[in-house]
């Protein structure tokens, strides 16, 4: 079996500084909608030995228009952002939708996505510190309990996971009075916690892989120490995604360039292992499926849309659409992307 792809770009746009997140709103009537993150660290000034590296960041609120184009809705000038992610809700009408940022300034910040008249913006309702201390921390990642899928049940109270550049995950609880409440921190790798992400069948399960080449489980009914800690990745664990709709299933990326598909009831040895020719930086299951899994290498992120949900529009091309950033090239694309699959002559 191969898979023949037609992959045509419909628009592009700068985003100035490094884009290195992306993610498309799940909740109606906001599919048409998506946020795109960007992160630049600035140059010490000459002869400024002490002073620390200053790093900067937008985050974009973006639309999309006729015939595939992409309007700007909102610019927030903030510090780096390192990771965006929407809640996953199923109810629109009795939940609100939220996009949590993980940033340089090492906060977990919650936004608040509103329409007022023919308006529609992000507005800052909530953040807190990840450390306590006044240390140089950055949050890297961050990833909600309720999971990839949008039509997942609604949880009055999700759970955040947030990891670090000092090698720890934090737990937070999202409250509908607008705060988030620190569970608890854990150190959970020796150098950069690259990645955090929850088990979506099981949201007392969390993951996290590190630049220490550990992937390791956490079950928050037994306390701060992992449950399982594997060691088969060669190089830094980068991204880790679970899959919403097949319960036992994850995939996992590394610097190593292998992706690799586990089952979460065994996880000494991964299912499959795929040289992908290049280190692995973002994994994402299409939300729709829940079959084709896409691998994004050093800075390059991808979202989904199905193009049902845009049927309004007026798009020339594609079933299916895909939004990626480039942290070199400072540029996000909209492309469409057709697949078709078919046996290979014996």
């Amino acid at each position: 079996m191969a898979v023949e792809e037609v992959f045509h770009t419909l628009d592009e746009f700068d985003t100035e500084f490094p884009a290195d997140s992306v993610e498309w709103c799940p909740a109606e009537p906001f599919r048409d909608v998506l946020v795109c993150g960007t992160y630049k660290l600035m140059e010490k000034k000459e002869g400024a030995q002490d002073e620390r590296c200053k790093r900067t960041g937008r985050i974009y609120l973006l639309r999309l228009a006729d015939g595939g184009k992409l309007q700007v809705l909102q610019r927030i000038d903030t510090s780096g952002v390192l990771d965006v992610k929407w809640t996953h809700i199923a109810d629109t009408e009795n939940n609100r939708i939220l996009l949590a940022v993980a940033n340089s300034n090492g906060y977990l910040q919650i936004y608040e996505l509103k329409k007022r008249e023919s308006k529609t913006e992000l507005q800052l309702i909530a953040e807190e510190r990840i450390s306590e201390d006044n240390e140089d921390v950055m949050a890297l990642s961050l990833d909600w309990s309720t999971g990839g899928c949008s039509s997942c049940t609604s949880h009055l109270n999700p759970h955040i996971a947030v990891s670090d550049s000092q090698g720890r995950i934090s737990h937070f609880t999202w409250h509908e009075t607008n705060n988030l409440i620190k569970d608890f921190t854990l150190r959970a790798h020796e150098f950069q916690a690259w990645i955090v992400a929850f088990d979506y069948s099981n949201d007392n399960i969390f993951y996290s892989g590190g630049d220490d080449n550990k992937f390791l489980t956490f079950d928050t009914r037994t306390g701060s120490i992992p449950v399982l800690c594997n060691r088969k990745h060669t190089s830094g664990v980068t991204s880790i995604r679970s899959n919403a709709v097949k319960p036992f299933m994850l995939a996992t990326g590394s610097y190593d360039e292998i992706l690799r598909l586990w089952d979460n009831r065994n996880l000494k040895q991964p299912m499959s292992e795929t040289n992908l020719k290049g280190g692995i930086w973002r994994l994402k299951w299409d939300p729709f499926t829940h079959q084709y899994l896409f691998a994004a290498s050093y800075g390059c992120d991808w979202s989904f849309l199905k193009k049902e949900d845009v049927s309004h529009l007026k798009i020339p091309i594609g079933e299916t659409l895909v939004s990626t950033c480039s942290y070199q090239d400072c540029v996000l694309k909209l492309s469409a992307l057709n697949f078709k699959i078919y046996e290979l002559d014996s």
